[in-house]
């Protein structure tokens, strides 16, 4: 498990989060106050994001420093793909509701 972690690279890894976000956010769709909806688009990513990338660490690579290092661009790059998965989701299943 650690080698498939360690293995994502920067493309890899944000189209995990971004599909992985997009279903979660699909579930989210069926609640009631939109707001819930669009906090979830934000946390979502963000949590897969982090969680993903720090995952590695947790199960005990020694490369800490250089994950601190990198931790910005890369959950910041994940966050985006998760994000953007996730509007688009939250937009098609909004339109779907108002037909």
């Amino acid at each position: 498990m650690k080698e498939l972690l360690n293995s994502l690279s920067l493309g890899s890894g944000a189209a995990v989060v971004a599909f992985c976000s997009a279903a979660l956010v699909a579930l989210l769709c069926y609640v009631r106050p939109v707001i819930l909806r669009w906090l979830g688009a934000m946390a979502v990513p963000f949590a897969l994001g982090c969680g993903l990338y720090w995952s590695p660490v947790w199960l005990g690579s020694n490369d800490v420093p250089q994950y601190s290092a990198w931790q910005f661009l890369v959950i910041g790059v994940w966050f985006l793909a998760g994000f953007a998965s996730s509007v688009v989701v939250i937009v098609i299943f909004g339109r779907r509701r108002a037909d």
